[in-house]
Protein backbone atom coordinates (compact mmCIF):
# COMPACT_ATOMS: atom_id res chain seq x y z
CA UNK A 1 0.00 0.00 0.00
CA UNK A 2 1.56 3.66 -0.97
CA UNK A 3 0.15 6.75 0.78
CA UNK A 4 -0.06 9.88 -1.75
CA UNK A 5 -1.67 13.29 -0.18
CA UNK A 6 -3.73 11.04 2.66
CA UNK A 7 -4.99 8.63 -0.04
CA UNK A 8 -4.05 4.91 -0.10
CA UNK A 9 -3.07 3.32 -4.00
CA UNK A 10 -3.58 -0.63 -3.27
CA UNK A 11 -2.05 -3.06 -5.67
CA UNK A 12 -6.16 -3.48 -6.80
CA UNK A 13 -5.87 0.51 -8.41
CA UNK A 14 -2.98 0.73 -10.36
CA UNK A 15 -2.38 -0.15 -13.78
CA UNK A 16 1.34 0.05 -14.46
CA UNK A 17 3.27 -2.27 -11.64
CA UNK A 18 7.17 -2.56 -11.14
CA UNK A 19 8.66 -5.16 -11.06
CA UNK A 20 8.69 -6.71 -7.40
CA UNK A 21 4.58 -5.05 -7.53
CA UNK A 22 4.27 -7.40 -10.35
CA UNK A 23 5.73 -10.46 -8.48
CA UNK A 24 4.14 -10.12 -5.56
CA UNK A 25 0.42 -10.09 -7.18
CA UNK A 26 1.19 -13.05 -9.70
CA UNK A 27 3.92 -15.06 -7.37
CA UNK A 28 6.26 -15.05 -10.07
CA UNK A 29 9.98 -14.80 -9.51
CA UNK A 30 11.15 -11.22 -10.48
CA UNK A 31 14.01 -12.50 -12.15
CA UNK A 32 11.55 -14.44 -14.46
CA UNK A 33 9.82 -11.59 -14.72
CA UNK A 34 13.10 -9.85 -16.23
CA UNK A 35 13.03 -13.09 -18.64
CA UNK A 36 9.94 -12.28 -19.57
CA UNK A 37 9.90 -8.95 -20.59
CA UNK A 38 13.14 -9.18 -22.48
CA UNK A 39 11.00 -11.67 -24.81
CA UNK A 40 8.42 -9.30 -25.00
CA UNK A 41 9.48 -7.65 -28.40
CA UNK A 42 6.16 -6.05 -29.24
CA UNK A 43 5.74 -4.31 -25.60
CA UNK A 44 2.93 -6.24 -25.45
CA UNK A 45 2.35 -5.85 -21.72
CA UNK A 46 5.20 -4.26 -20.53
CA UNK A 47 6.63 -0.28 -20.61
CA UNK A 48 9.89 0.93 -20.32
CA UNK A 49 9.87 4.42 -18.66
CA UNK A 50 13.76 5.21 -19.36
CA UNK A 51 16.02 2.26 -17.78
CA UNK A 52 12.61 1.67 -15.39
CA UNK A 53 10.12 -1.57 -16.12
CA UNK A 54 6.22 -1.28 -15.97
CA UNK A 55 4.07 -4.38 -16.36
CA UNK A 56 0.71 -3.33 -17.94
CA UNK A 57 -1.57 -4.89 -15.25
CA UNK A 58 -4.15 -5.78 -17.54
CA UNK A 59 -2.71 -7.17 -20.49
CA UNK A 60 -0.25 -9.01 -18.48
CA UNK A 61 -3.08 -10.97 -16.95
CA UNK A 62 -4.56 -11.64 -20.21
CA UNK A 63 -0.97 -13.24 -21.46
CA UNK A 64 -0.96 -15.56 -18.08
CA UNK A 65 -4.12 -16.57 -18.84
CA UNK A 66 -3.00 -17.50 -22.53
CA UNK A 67 0.33 -19.77 -20.90
CA UNK A 68 -0.04 -22.57 -20.08
CA UNK A 69 4.06 -22.79 -18.49
CA UNK A 70 5.87 -19.80 -17.52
Amino acid sequence: MIIIDSMAVTLDSKVLLNIKEASDLFGIGQHRLREIVREDYGNKYHLMLGRTIKIKRKQFEKFIDNVEQI
